[in-house]
């Protein structure tokens, strides 16, 4: 494994720790808040995909990695679709189009799988998934074309109208279907002509077939061509009942309903989304969906959109058949003044190589003014790099349209609303024998700053450094220094002298160690936080003694739920 890749992998074990859970199906990631790399990609070829992939490790796949943007069933209706649709006009989310305008084959589909395109906001999928996960997720996508009840019938009506000429597995007559080059390189649009009344000699007397069963036979080439299983997984989970859902959406910067939001309700089958809809919030900021389908098995996410930015309920619902549901959603106005914008804890993590140092930074910040900052057009979240990082590491993402590097500037541009809890972190390579001094800089106000120094191969040295001594946390021991942050703007200067190189093998548990000791300061940071669920009780007693007016306890109190919710999941309490 490459070390990029490995570094990789092991950043995004590392945070998946920190942050506890998946936050998907609670609240869907903000918009953009997906990798994208915007570095050049060699070009591999493919190789086949393996015999008997399975359809539905293809499904978990797709509904795990792609149905946030692409929908459930590929329509372009995902949580996060209307979001990068706004940043990237010419994203293609729509897999459900027409074949005879296809001209991507299934191969051309594999490499942008693989290497992604930034410009039209499709991140790259090779360090998140294996060659056949891959081929997998593009099968199962490629089946998307045809409505499931005419693909499930695909089968036996290509045994009706083409085994004759063909063959029962698609390898017989002088055109074999199922040759894999020909399925993997021949784009549906090619296809379809073929299929049209006297294209093909062959075909002269044929009836024309519809164009819904023309689309369920091109989709079901690659089934036959690698013996894919498990067709069952194309059928869509079925409704039981309806419910209905109301609200109203209050504005928290103003503490006023909000009128012209978006509101869209996403039933959610393991954090993705099988049904969506889309209603306007009327003047007073109320807001209702009728006939909502059922489905058992699903939870329910009320998302508002507002000034581009998505602002999801604090907890997903459940509902049953008949029953009316009425909720709170708060949006925030946005804007481009950090103000608000506080670092709560910074952690730097060295680690001496062989020939190198590896920084990783953690940092754990909150917006604590009542507007949301940053998102599309807003200058973002600010980290600066030191001069000569290298094989920069991004959790959860890579370069491009939520993370993007100026000059010594890390960016994120992920929109923060107010509430706690947000979290940035990173790594980078620095030559060891050019770096003497190390500048720790951060551009908001800091409260903590914790410096650690993997084994005892490196001496650190400054003023505002407070040695706390060395500390075991996990298998690994760590120097830990309290460090006097700077003022915003500022930079603490540190003094690096290496003792003795450690050898070069260190390098795959560098990150994974670093990430044991964020998460312990991070669950002991959340000790010293004051309780949610307090705070919530004694606002409760406030407002109901009238010493709290109605906008700014319901604002409060949203917040605070939030931040419950997330302390839950993160392993703290339970928010009751």
């Amino acid at each position: 494994m490459s070390r990029n890749r490995r570094a990789g992998l092991v950043l995004g074990l590392a945070m998946g720790l920190l942050t506890g859970c998946s936050l998907t199906l609670a609240a869907p990631p903000p918009a953009g808040e997906i990798p994208f790399r915007t570095q050049p990609w060699p070009t591999p070829t493919p190789s086949l995909p393996p015999a008997g992939l399975s359809l539905q490790t293809g499904r978990s796949l797709f509904q795990e990695h792609c149905a946030n943007c692409h929908g459930l069933r590929g329509q372009g209706d995902g949580p996060q679709a209307a979001a990068l649709r706004a940043r990237i006009p010419d994203a293609r989310l729509d897999l459900t189009g027409s074949l005879a305008e296809r001209t991507a084959s299934l191969r051309d589909w594999f490499q942008v799988v693989t290497q992604g395109r930034a410009d039209r906001g499709m991140p790259p999928w090779s360090n998140a998934l294996s060659e056949s996960e891959r081929w997998a997720v593009v099968l199962y996508a490629w089946s998307l074309a045809a409505p499931p009840e005419v693909l499930a019938e695909a089968g036996d009506r290509y045994r009706e109208a083409c085994a004759t000429c063909h063959g029962e597995d698609g390898r017989k007559g002088p055109v074999p279907l199922a040759d894999p080059e020909r399925v993997l390189g021949i784009a549906p649009a090619a296809w379809m002509e073929a299929l049209q009344p006297g294209r093909v000699p062959a075909h002269a007397g044929l009836p024309e077939l519809p164009t819904d069963l023309q689309q369920a036979l091109i989709a079901y080439l690659p089934q036959l061509a690698f013996f894919a299983v498990d067709g069952a997984a194309l059928q869509p989970p079925r409704s039981v009942a309806t419910a209905s859902v109301s609200g109203q959406v209050l504005n928290g910067t103003t503490e006023a309903p909000a009128s012209g939001v978006t509101v869209t309700l996403y039933a959610l089958i393991e954090a993705s989304p099988i049904f969506s809809q889309t209603v306007q919030a009327r003047a007073d900021g109320t807001f209702r969906f009728e006939t909502v389908p059922v489905y058992p098995e699903a939870a329910y996410l009320p998302v508002a959109e507002w000034q581009e930015v998505a602002y999801p309920a604090a907890h997903p619902l459940t509902l049953t058949a008949g029953q009316e549901v009425t909720l709170t959603l708060m949006v925030f106005d946005r804007a481009a003044d950090p103000g608000g914008i506080h670092i709560d804890q910074a952690h730097w993590i060295l680690q001496p190589l062989a020939d190198r140092l590896f920084v990783t930074e953690v940092w754990v910040y909150s917006n604590r003014g009542s507007t949301t900052y940053g998102g599309a057009g807003s200058p973002g979240m600010i980290f600066l790099l030191p001069p000569g990082a290298s094989n920069l590491q991004i959790s959860g993402g890579e370069l491009g349209v939520r993370y993007r590097q100026e000059e010594d500037r890390l960016i994120d541009t992920a929109p923060i609303p107010p509430g706690m809890g947000y979290q940035t972190a990173f790594g980078y390579e620095l030559p060891l024998a050019r770096v003497r001094t190390l500048s720790l800089r951060a551009v908001y106000p800091v409260d903590r700053w914790n410096l650690l120094i993997a084994g005892g191969a490196l001496q650190v040295s400054g003023l505002g450094l407070r040695d706390l001594g060395m500390r075991t946390l996990g298998n690994t021991t760590y120097h830990l220094y309290e460090v006097d942050p700077p003022a915003p703007g500022g930079a603490r200067v540190i003094t690096l002298q290496p003792r003795r190189p450690v050898p070069p093998w260190v390098v795959p548990l560098m990150l994974a160690l670093g990430a044991g000791v964020a998460i312990g300061l991070f669950r002991l940071w959340r000790r010293w936080e004051a309780d949610p669920i307090d705070e919530i009780a004694r606002l409760d007693e406030a407002y109901a003694a009238g010493e709290v007016d109605e906008g700014t306890y319901r604002r409060r109190r949203a917040a605070l739920m939030a931040r419950a919710i997330r302390r839950y999941q993160a392993g703290g309490p339970s928010p009751g």
